[in-house]
């Protein structure tokens, strides 16, 4: 009762848009969609000294309210934005903000969104870990963390290929640790520029998915730009390739990153075998060692800014489980359980030299270890 007290201008402005749905009104469609989900799970434990932290813990929970309008001649506007509904006296935070115009020509697109990239998205759906994944951000995995970013997106269909422009910035500053005379101190550097975003950082990306019956390949390109203190990855290139075939019996998806300067490669490899209302799913992510990022502090701090890798960092791999019950089409119970293992000699994940203070992730100035973690979790989708 004292959330909602607390946060009922939220809930007037909902209870308004959702009068707009059923008003009648010719001009518009409103709708209010979502998702929250209890968990009991256990974290992983960080470094030799660490302990897990387990327990109930409500971490999946959003709610968006979108509103379409028919502009006629085949053409429609629609805006979407959302905040996270995470429980009682839990901090109210947006979620991805959009306004979309649809018409022959595809789809306009500009807003406010989490970028998680492509090869999240051929993943099996089916391990959900703490860690592994729905986080803001979270750098110790092997894929890359999501990014905040401003998009401008034109999509449209070419046959059975998807075809989409992007054009976008970066919306945060970027910290990182740096000393003067070596790469392994802990002072903070903040990189911020005079650009049109706050890190002077833009990309342009071209992407291409191909999807016809069981079979979706798909390729994704993209072109840093970066002025100032980060102008060091100026033109730097990213390369995703990724796809997934649906057999009937399972389900299979694979991808693989690479990027220029020296950045580590990133791969991704999934199953998912439905058996009635229950799926199961594994999930095998890995990352290659990374040295010197463009061979320069600079770029070492984009290197933090673009991926989840730091220089140093050794090789890393996750193996995760997981298995879900569907009760219906938006009710489920799911548990899984992941392992992260370490290529290098200084425990399951080794951080690099370079990388002694990560702000809110400060993971200590010896190697990180993340060692296993597991949730069980009850979902309902609206």
């Amino acid at each position: 009762m004292v959330f909602f007290q607390k946060h009922n201008f939220i809930l007037s402005a909902l209870a308004a848009v959702a009068s707009l749905a059923t008003s009648g009104a010719a001009f518009a469609q409103a709708t209010i969609s979502g998702a929250f989900g209890m968990s009991w799970q256990q974290d992983p434990k960080f470094g030799a000294g660490g302990s897990h932290t387990q327990g109930l813990r409500v971490q999946d929970g959003e709610i968006y309210v979108s509103a379409t309008e028919d502009l006629g001649g085949g053409m429609s506007a629609t805006a979407r934005g959302g905040l996270t509904i995470r429980g009682r006296g839990t901090a109210i935070a947006d979620r991805d903000g959009t306004v979309t115009l649809t018409g022959p020509f595809g789809a306009l697109t500009a807003g406010a969104v989490r970028s998680c990239g492509n090869l999240v998205t051929v993943q099996s759906g089916v391990v959900t870990g703490t860690r592994y994944s729905s986080n803001e951000d979270v750098n110790e995995l092997p894929l890359d963390k999501c990014s905040m970013v401003d998009v401008v997106a034109l999509t449209m269909p070419v046959g059975p290929v998807m075809l989409t422009g992007t054009y976008g910035e970066f919306g945060s500053t970027v910290t990182y640790p740096v000393a003067a005379a070596a790469n392994t101190g802990t002072a903070t550097a903040t990189a911020t520029s005079g650009a049109g975003n706050t890190t002077g950082v833009t990309f342009t990306d071209v992407q291409g998915v191909y999807k016809a019956g069981p079979l979706m390949v798909g390729a994704n390109i993209t072109m840093f730009g970066a002025v100032g203190a980060l102008k060091v990855i100026d033109n730097s290139v990213r390369s995703r390739f990724f796809g997934s075939y649906d057999a009937g019996f399972a389900k299979l998806g694979a991808g693989y990153q690479t990027k220029t300067g020296g950045a580590a490669d990133q791969y991704v490899a999934s199953v998912a075998v439905p058996m009635g209302n229950t799926t199961l799913g594994l999930d095998y992510t890995a990352r290659a060692a990374q040295g010197q990022f463009e061979g320069s502090t600079a770029g070492a701090a984009a290197a933090w800014l673009l991926s989840s890798a730091r220089d140093g960092d050794k090789a890393s791999a996750s193996l995760g489980v997981g298995m879900t019950y569907s009760f219906s089409k938006t009710t489920t119970v799911n548990a899984s359980y992941i392992t992260y293992t370490d290529a290098g000699a200084n425990g399951k994940f080794a951080k690099g030299t370079d990388a002694s203070a990560l702000g809110t992730n400060t993971l200590g100035t010896t190697a990180a270890i993340l060692d296993t973690e597991y949730r069980i979790r009850l979902m309902k989708t609206f």
